[in-house]
């Protein structure tokens, strides 16, 4: 059976082929419009009726979204900005700006072309019936919102860039301030049964699911010892960190094809190469803790010769706080997911010519030194929503 969230969207492609019939879309039309001037003036039932339509829907995407470790501190309902007068009292402000003007059929805009805008011009924030449109009420919450923050980032896709400037717009006509905008390119997929060229519905459900099963088949592959528990525990945190960080680590304005072999690949920029470098400092760090080493306690290092993939790992390593800052001031995740593959980089170098256990003898430099890497990585995975895992 379809998720709540699944079922609507059928019920909502339903009625799309409906509104496509004439015969039935004017009554439609007008039915909706009785609603939403119904919602307006406070209807009870009709505000329940819609809340009980978005919940399911909501449900399902947060359910899907904390299998990526997305989680959610408050949502706020737009009909509070209805219901409280705010929308009404807005809307007269606009009425009364010079750049105001009324179509035809009553409804009302601003002629943003006026302030610089191209392309469509015309901003329409009431319907001929009085009614409000969703961008009146979205200034509504940006002009709440900055009541609670200094500064106020929006996350939206590409295809709001218009109404996002629209707003700002309007905002600025207000006297208000401004949201940064950070607009998000689509992603598209490869060719096959998760290709949308058709028109198909491809839920991030569906992909999780094959990221999973790609991700659970490598597992198998490498850990042929493994049972089917710890196999199906790593697939799900290596098939969805794999999704996620495939799309962090692109910057937000580039598009790109999602590929399998990219988002799962141990060998290189990716969230499994990440993941299975971390591990790698694990499996160190326990056989040291076997052999009774404890690196808090001990200071016998010795740098009289450092070797050229430790001095590179030590390089990124100094570095890291300055591009975590960057990443962050820039509102650009991708420049830290770039610094977490470079630090995997060259840790695996070190791995590689750094022994930090030799006929059992514990190197304390090089420990120190992995034990460092180790704990950025974890940190640097934990903060790009890629789960940190002892062993894979």
């Amino acid at each position: 059976k379809d998720k709540a969230d699944h079922e609507r969207v059928r019920w909502y492609q339903a009625a799309q082929v409906l509104r496509n019939d004439d015969n039935i879309k004017h009554n439609i039309e007008r039915e909706i419009a009785a609603m939403v001037h119904a919602s307006e003036n406070g209807d009870d039932n009709v505000l329940k009726s819609f809340e009980n339509a978005y919940q399911p829907v909501l449900d399902g995407m947060l359910q899907t979204l904390g299998r990526l470790g997305i989680t959610f501190d408050e949502f706020t309902r737009e009909s509070l900005f209805v219901t409280n007068g705010d929308v009404a009292k807005i809307m007269q402000q606009l009425s009364n700006l010079e750049i105001h003007g009324v179509a035809d059929n009553g409804a009302e805009y601003l002629d943003l072309g006026a302030r610089g805008l191209k392309g469509k011009t015309e901003f329409y924030f009431r319907r001929g019936d009085g009614s409000s449109l969703y961008a009146t009420r979205d200034i509504a919450y940006h002009i709440w919102k900055f009541k609670q923050c200094e500064n106020l980032v929006n996350i939206l896709g590409e295809d709001h860039k218009l109404q996002s400037k629209q707003v700002s717009l309007t905002l600025t006509e207000l006297g208000y301030s401004t949201p940064e905008v950070l607009f998000y390119s689509f992603i598209k997929l490869p060719e096959g049964k998760m290709s949308t060229r058709k028109g198909n519905v491809v839920f991030m459900d569906d992909l999780l699911e094959e990221a999973k099963a790609h991700a659970a088949q490598v597992v198998r592959e490498i850990r042929s010892d493994y049972s089917e528990k710890q196999i199906d525990q790593i697939a799900e945190a290596v098939g969805t960190s794999a999704v996620r960080f495939n799309i962090i680590k692109v910057s937000p304005d580039k598009g790109f094809t999602f590929r399998w072999e990219e988002a799962l690949s141990f060998d290189s920029d990716s969230a499994p190469f990440i993941m299975y470098s971390h591990t790698r400092s694990r499996s160190i760090a326990r056989k040291c803790q076997d052999l009774g080493v404890n690196i808090d306690q001990n200071n016998n290092f010795n740098l009289s010769e450092i070797p050229e993939s430790m001095y590179e790992l030590l390089r990124i390593i100094a570095c890291h706080n300055d591009v975590l800052a960057r990443a962050v001031e820039q509102n650009r995740p991708n420049l830290f997911a770039t610094q977490l593959l470079n630090l995997a980089n060259y840790y695996n170098g070190f791995y590689r010519d750094c022994k930090v256990i030799e006929d059992g003898v514990v190197n304390h430099t090089f420990f120190a030194i992995s034990e460092i890497a180790s704990k950025l990585l974890k940190s640097g995975m934990i903060g790009l929503g890629i789960t940190p895992l002892e062993q894979m």
